[in-house]
């Protein structure tokens, strides 16, 4: 019977507890920054511009490896001897 009663207390209690807490978190995360700091708001805008400009160079090189990657592919598929079965 305990068992029933600390199942029923942890149900009952500790999960609006938890679920009140993950939504004070969310709050918190979803605030937009604070005007009175504009420091911080030109640090952001420049790590925001840096990301972007990473983002970029890491596509460009994902590119030519890809097109590096098929030209191996082609050249080493091309300079196979020809097999014959004689």
């Amino acid at each position: 019977m305990s068992t029933f009663v600390a199942i029923i207390l942890l149900f009952f209690v500790a999960v609006p507890i938890g679920q009140a807490l993950a939504k004070l978190i969310e709050a918190r995360a979803a605030k937009p920054p604070l005007s009175g700091e504009p420091e911080q708001a030109g640090r952001l805008d420049e790590i925001e511009k840096r990301v972007r400009y990473l983002t970029e160079q890491v596509e460009g090189l994902q590119e030519n490896h890809e097109f590096l990657t098929s030209l191996l592919e082609s050249r080493s598929s091309s300079a196979l001897p020809a097999h014959s079965e004689e």
